[in-house]
This record gives C-alpha cells, structure tokens and sequence, in this order.
C-alpha cells in the first residue's frame, strides 16, 4: 500500500483499541474540524488535570490555543485523540525539537516533546498507554527517535505512563520538574509490555460476555411455552445470582422490519438504570434490529 504524502490526512493512523477495563476507543488524527470537540473535551476536563498538563492554572483554551491544538502538519506537529461515542476522551501530541529544547527546523532533528490530557472520568482505562503506543509509531514513521516529557512531581499516573511503557530512558529532576527521554526503537520490555496491555484489555473485554453481572431477556412473554419466556426460566434455574431485566413490549402490528427506534423493547432496554452486561433477544431473527 502506498502511503499518503507528507501533510495529508494520514488515514493509517486511525485504529479502534480495547482498553484496560475492556472498552473499546477510537484513536485518529486531530483535524481542523475538531475546534468544538476538543473545547467540549477540555471543558471536561478538571482544573488539577489542566494545571499537570500546562503547570499553571489553565482554565480555557483561546481561540489560538485550539487553532494550533487542531492544525498540524502531520511530520513535524502532531496531534491524536481517543474518542468514545464520537467525543474526546484524551488527546496527545508531539513537537518536533532541536537539542536545544526549542522548535525544529532541520529535518534531521529527530527528538519531539509529548504531552498528554486524559479526562478524568476516563483516567485509569489504559487510554494513554495505549496513546503513548500510538504516537510512538507514529514518531518513529515521521523519523523520530526520542521522546522528551516533562511531567511535574505529583503527576505520579503520567510519570507510570512514561516509566511502564518499556522503552529505555534517562530521568533527571530540574527546577521541580521531572524530565523524561526515552528512545522509541522498541525493546523487549516493550513489546511485552504492549503484549500484556492488549491480552488483559481482550481478556476484560470478553468478561462481561462470559461472565456477566445482569443480563436483560427481550421479548420475555407472560405466556408459556416462548422462546423468550423460556430463556428467562432456564437463566432463573441455573442459579444465575446477578441482575435479571425482563423486558416484554409488543412489537407494532403489521412491522415486517424494525428498525432500532422503533423497537419498544429496545427502547426500554436502554431505559434500564443499571448498566446490563448482556441482553438475549428473543424475537424472530429477521426482525432483529442493529442496536
């Protein structure tokens, strides 16, 4: 496959990722039309998490903040982002450098400084490990071999991130600030290190499936004798000891195709206030609605 020339949309960087708790991400470049997107994600974002990405309260980006957060050549400046539901869940980016710590303009200055923002309610997930994964590739196509971070003291998750990820690295602390570089030429830690990440987020990801706290039966009739009655009998009996829905909605007459709205029962189903784990739809298969 041919790649895309530099400064185009490069469409190979987007992948879909499983997390640490088993969720699924979408990580792809940022582009200009994603101005209100990442004002919306940073909104979110808490005033502690903003002050250990920029060292100083920060409480909104201006509009020349999010005009260089969303514009990037893609070889020299780029930025990714992990999206869930077509959000911003955490963003990450790199500048290329030159010795000095300062921008690059030769081509063959191959260090570039990184820094990540995660939302809060998302830290904890795997999402910047699997960022830091991400962008490291990234680098490594655009001729860059080492990463430079500096992380202030008390952001022990970042400084985790940095240190667990396998590469080899240099630590030094100057002027109350934690400066990491780590080359990107992948090690065996490394890869067992990205191994471990993707079996245990697979491994989760498939838990609620095999071994799910609730289960929601559609289509479970008051008459006996129904396919979805009697799935929900035989769970019963089983001695499953997790949370049971019962959803029994009739489908409107005369409906030969159903699509996702249009479903009672779907509708209730996403009514449900706990989080449901599995759902058993026990209609005719060729009224089954994407859901």
């Amino acid at each position: 496959m041919q790649k895309p020339p530099d400064h185009a949309y490069p469409t190979h960087w987007e992948a879909d990722v499983v997390l640490r708790d088993g969720g699924t991400a979408r990580i792809r470049p940022i582009t200009p039309d994603d101005a209100e997107r990442l004002v919306s994600f940073y909104e979110q974002v808490s005033d502690e998490s903003k002050y250990y990405r920029f060292f100083a309260p920060y409480p909104r980006l201006s509009d020349r903040d999010v005009h260089r957060f969303t514009h990037h050549d893609y070889v020299d400046r780029v930025g990714l982002a992990a999206l869930v539901g077509g959000e911003f869940i955490a963003t990450v980016r790199y500048d290329r450098i030159n010795d000095q710590g300062l921008p690059a303009k030769n081509p063959e200055d191959d260090q570039a400084e990184v820094a990540f923002l995660v939302q809060d309610a998302h830290q904890g997930r795997g999402v910047a490990s699997a960022l830091l994964e991400h962008i490291a590739a990234v680098a490594r196509e655009r001729g860059i071999r080492r990463f430079a971070a500096e992380v202030l003291p008390a952001n022990s998750k970042m400084i985790k991130v940095f240190t667990d990820a396998g590469y080899t690295h240099k630590r030094t602390f100057e002027d109350g600030v934690v400066r990491l570089e780590f080359d990107l030429e992948p090690t065996e830690q490394s890869m067992a290190v990205m191994r471990g990440r993707e079996q245990r987020a697979e491994a989760r990801s498939v838990q609620r499936l095999l071994a799910p706290g609730s289960v929601a039966v559609i289509g479970a009739g008051r008459a006996p004798g129904g396919v979805g009655r009697t799935a929900l009998r035989s769970l019963l009996d089983s001695g499953f000891t997790g949370r049971v829905h019962a959803v029994n909605h009739a489908f409107p007459e005369g409906v030969q195709r159903l699509h996702p709205e249009d479903v009672p029962a779907v509708r209730a189903l996403r009514e449900i206030p706990d989080p449901v784990d599995l759902a058993v739809i026990a209609v005719p298969a060729d009224h089954v609605p994407d859901v």
